[in-house]
């Protein structure tokens, strides 16, 4: 018995959502090997992050119109607060470079390598994450930028975290208070190493920093370069306070990120690699 051309068109469509659903789901599995991005979120977040950029060029086109506006009526007496300031800095900026060239010539008389210096790409974050225990960041750049695993992200108050997933036009930053994140990270005064954890939506904490060591509030933390992630002496935060535990080997040392993780709109990705890094340190 030959079965009616309507059920053939019904069983042809239904072997056609079949396949359909098959696609989607090996798509939804499949992770790219470099960027750890499936293959679905991909193909999804690819033009929305187009769409994203698009509309937040429109909307900050907009409200910088009316915010000049406002800010207008209000320059002319900043204006002489600002060349006040400005003159300060400008004392300050060539007593930091007089200093500089003081330990280039230092550095040249003891025949130690110049610092190495890498590329920056700006971003804009156009989305977050801040669950209990993953605090992350989607930002508007990505392979066709340069963009790859594992590269320092940071701003020009300190550094934010490390890319840990790229799409095309798109990344996935892991913040440093992710619970999940590390760095390696020293004292900047006494040098003493250890290493930077989560802690919470605003505050990292130092750990494995012996109580024999000095440490004092508001003493910064900085980068080791031995994670193989972040260059040495990048900025993380300063101490807050240090809880101290007599009968523990190792103070609990809570830090304060100098980056603004908590309402970041726009960051800086190095384009810094590990292959660089191994070459900086094996010529510190």
């Amino acid at each position: 018995m030959t079965a009616s051309p309507a059920s053939q068109r019904k069983a042809a469509w239904w072997l056609a959502a079949l396949l359909l659903g098959q696609v989607v789901l090996m798509s939804a599995l499949a992770k790219h090997p470099e960027s750890e991005q499936s293959l679905l979120g991909t193909w999804i977040m690819t033009p929305l992050a187009f769409v994203e950029r698009i509309v937040n060029g429109a909307v900050s086109g907009v409200t910088g119109f009316f915010a000049g506006y406002i800010d207008l009526r209000h320059a002319r007496a900043e204006n002489i607060d600002l060349r006040e300031k400005n003159d300060q800095l400008l004392g300050e900026l060539n007593d930091l470079r007089e200093r500089a060239v003081e330990l280039d010539h230092l550095r040249v008389q003891l025949a130690l390598p110049p610092h190495a210096e890498y590329r920056s790409l700006a971003a804009n974050v156009i989305a977050r994450d801040t669950t209990t225990w993953f605090r992350r960041l989607t930002i508007d750049r990505g392979t066709l930028g340069g963009v790859r695993l594992n590269m320092p992200v940071m701003t020009a108050g300190g550094i934010v975290g490390r890319v840990i997933s790229v799409g095309p036009n798109f990344a996935t930053v892991q913040v440093i208070t992710d619970k999940q994140a590390g760095v390696g990270a020293m004292l900047q005064n006494s040098r003493a190493m250890g290493e930077v954890r989560g802690l919470d939506m605003a505050h990292c904490e130092l750990k494995n920093i012996s109580t024999a060591i000095e440490v004092q509030e508001g003493e910064s933390v900085v980068t080791t370069g031995l994670d193989r992630i972040y260059p040495k002496g990048l900025l993380i935060g300063t101490v807050e306070r240090i809880e101290q535990d007599p009968n523990a080997p190792f103070n609990k040392i809570v830090i304060k990120p100098t980056a603004p993780v908590d309402r970041l709109e726009h960051v800086l990705v190095l384009l810094v690699e590990a292959k660089d890094l191994k070459i900086d340190e094996a010529t510190k």
